[in-house]
This record gives C-alpha cells, sequence and structure tokens, in this order.
C-alpha cells in the first residue's frame, strides 16, 4: 500500500502480550506471541499451514483461548470474552451461508439476533447489499449464487452489524485466480472506505503483498518478520522468510570478511561474493546469501562479482523465461529475464556466468528466529 494507506491513527487497536497455545502441555502451536496492530490497519498473517496463523486469528475471534497471555482491544482484555460479546465480523473460506435463508435474509440475521428492529435491519441489509453490488440478489436462496457472490454475501454479513474489527480466514481460497484478484481489490477498498481494522489470514503470498499495509511471516508458531510487503521481500529476516515470500536464490557461503555494509562471502566453490551485511553476519561463520532472480543477471566472466555455471533448464512463462543454472559448487539458482531479451535464449547445457550487485543480495544467518 502507498504512504497514505500506513498512516494510521497511533494507537493500538488490538494486542496480543505474551500469547502461547498448547494443547498438549508439551508443543506449542503460537509461541510467546507479541504484536501491536494499529486502528484502520489491514494486516496479513502470512505462512505455511500449520505455523500457528489461523490459531491466532481463532483466539482474536473467541473460538480457540490462549494457554497464557493476553489478548486487548482498545485496550481492554477479551481472551476470556466469549465470541458473540467481543462484536467483531467474521469471513470464512467456506462462506457459512444459512442454505434455507434468501440472501439479505443471510446478511441481516446478525441484526436480528442483537435484537435490532425490522426497519433498521432493512436499512443497513439494503446498504449492505449495495456496498458489495449484490442490491438484484437479495431474494435468492445462497445455491443460486456463484463462489464469488457468496462470498460478497458473507462479507456483507460480517460488515452489516457495523464493527471495527474484520477477521478473515482465507476468504478467498476457494475461488479461481481472476476471481480471487478482483475480490482481493474489492475488500481493500472496502476496508479503507469504512476505516477497518482488518485481520486476514491466508498462505498466498501474492495476496498478501497486494493487500496489506504490513504482513506478519508466520512458522513454527512464532512471528519470523512483521513489516510492510516492500520490506520483507527487499529485506528479508533470514532465510526462512527469503524462501518462503516471493521467488529467492539462497546459496550457502562462509563469510570471509566484512567491511563497512559489504560483506564478502566465499561459495563451496571457492568462488568470492558480495552482498549486504545484515546484523547476523560473523566473519568465519556460515551464512546463506538470499539474492532475488530478478536482481542476477548473466555477464562475461571477466566481471566483478560474477560465478560460472552450467544452465540446466529454461522455462518459457510467456512474459518471462526462467533459467536454471547449476554452479561450480553444485549450488542451484536460477534467472528471471524478461522474454524480450536476447540473453534469455539460452540453451541447457551452456556455460555461463552470473553477477548481482552487491546491494541487491543479503547475507542472513540462515536460521528461523524462534
Amino acid at each position: 500500500m502507498g504512504e497514505a494507506a500506513l498512516n494510521f491513527q497511533g494507537y493500538s487497536h488490538v494486542g496480543f502480550k505474551g500469547i502461547s497455545k498448547t494443547y498438549d502441555g508439551k508443543s506449542f502451536v503460537v509461541k510467546d506471541l507479541n504484536l501491536q496492530i494499529a486502528k484502520g490497519e489491514f494486516l496479513t498473517l502470512l505462512g505455511p499451514s500449520g505455523s500457528g496463523k489461523t490459531t491466532t486469528l481463532m483466539m482474536l475471534a473467541g473460538f480457540e483461548f490462549p494457554t497464557t497471555g493476553e489478548i486487548s482491544v482498545n485496550g481492554k482484555p477479551i481472551q476470556s470474552m466469549p465470541p458473540e460479546k467481543r462484536n467483531i465480523g467474521m469471513v470464512f473460506q467456506n462462506y457459512a451461508l444459512f442454505p434455507h435463508m434468501t440472501v439479505a435474509e443471510n446478511i441481516g440475521y446478525s441484526l436480528k439476533v442483537r435484537g435490532v428492529q425490522k426497519a433498521e435491519i432493512d436499512r443497513r441489509v439494503t446498504e449492505a447489499l449495495a456496498m458489495v453490488r449484490l442490491s438484484a440478489f437479495a431474494d435468492r436462496k445462497p445455491s443460486a449464487l456463484s463462489g464469488g457472490q457468496q462470498q460478497r454475501v458473507a462479507l456483507a454479513r460480517a460488515l452489516v452489524f457495523e464493527p471495527s474489527l474484520v477477521l478473515m480466514d482465507e476468504p478467498l481460497g476457494a475461488l479461481d485466480k481472476k476471481l480471487r484478484e478482483d475480490l482481493q481489490l474489492e475488500i481493500r477498498q472496502i476496508a479503507d472506505r469504512f476505516d477497518l481494522t482488518v485481520v486476514y489470514v491466508t498462505h498466498d503470498q501474492y495476496e498478501a503483498l497486494t493487500m496489506s499495509d504490513r504482513i506478519a511471516i508466520f512458522n513454527d508458531g512464532c512471528i519470523q518478520q512483521v513489516g510492510c510487503a516492500d520490506e520483507i521481500y527487499a529485506r528479508p529476516n533470514n532465510r526462512f522468510v527469503a524462501e518462503f515470500v516471493g521467488d529467492n536464490n539462497c546459496i550457502d557461503a562462509e563469510i570471509t570478511n566484512i567491511q563497512g555494509t559489504l560483506v564478502t562471502a566465499r561459495l563451496a566453490s571457492g568462488h568470492l561474493v558480495y552482498a549486504k551485511s545484515t546484523l547476523h553476519a560473523r566473519k568465519g561463520e556460515k551464512t546463506t546469501i538470499a539474492v532475488r532472480p530478478e536482481n542476477v543477471s548473466f555477464v562475461d566472466a571477466t566481471e566483478r562479482n560474477s560465478v560460472p555455471g552450467r544452465i540446466t533448464d529454461v522455462i518459457y512463462c510467456g512474459d518471462q523465461f526462467r533459467t536454471h543454472v547449476e554452479l561450480a559448487g553444485g549450488e542451484r539458482l536460477f534467472v528471471k529475464s524478461a522474454a524480450s531479451t536476447a540473453e534469455t535464449r539460452m540453451e541447457v547445457g551452456a556455460e555461463v556466468h552470473l553477477h548481482w550487485q552487491p546491494d541487491s543480495a543479503w547475507a542472513l544467518d540462515g536460521r528461523t528466529v524462534n
């Protein structure tokens, strides 16, 4: 998102303090989670299956309870409060619509159980239908709608009672790519329009990168990194983040020198390469050199910071070529090149040299943060 989208009101709307969750007292699904979410922020919890992101969302919703720690909304602890008392909107992947009710009845149900008068329910449902562009479908049953339309109904139902906090658990996971992309834009626009605080769970990197103000990367029950999309993509904290978010070449090496912000590292082949230093970089220690494939190019053998290799595969992806290269020390990496450039027309078996600018690579510690 742009700079304006990151200009929140400045106080913590949602807080996790020392949150842990275990079912057996031995293994932890979530470990010592500390996280603050600002009012009006769109925060995405991103990670592989079993990383703890959905459990974190369910604890905020009230469907799971933390073993230790405190969850607060507007400074008030809610971890012992039942879900219906939390005034939180929820959107699930499977829509969870009542099949025997019409679209309008589904949307208005939460208002009905709250004792809202019928005239007010009708007004709010009409507004919610217009918001998700389904005014003409008020009297239809969910079975008569497409998947994308059903998810719009679920979104309208979550927003109709005007919550300030909305939780979304893989809401677009069952939809095809084009429809997912359309709804990503719609959800983000609605969140901005109504100044909603959104906590969004997904394992889809593209979804997280395009929708979020900030992203929290989960693995093994711990947050590995929190930051805006460009920060996480360009400056990953560790090897897990580098490999999980987008495409990345991660190469094992040993640091031979550190001068200012520049690291010199030796690959298994003995070749020296250069990268930006991090807090984890130590002379004489192992490191992971992380460099994005779009930042790697083919060069002459005389180019500084170049390494030799042999092409093992060339894949045409329409707008780009992905050229896979095996380095002299056995490491494998790949290069993204525009399909229109002559250098992409390489042949399998060709000997090449690869190069990257030192400030486009990072010397990571190779471990996750626990």
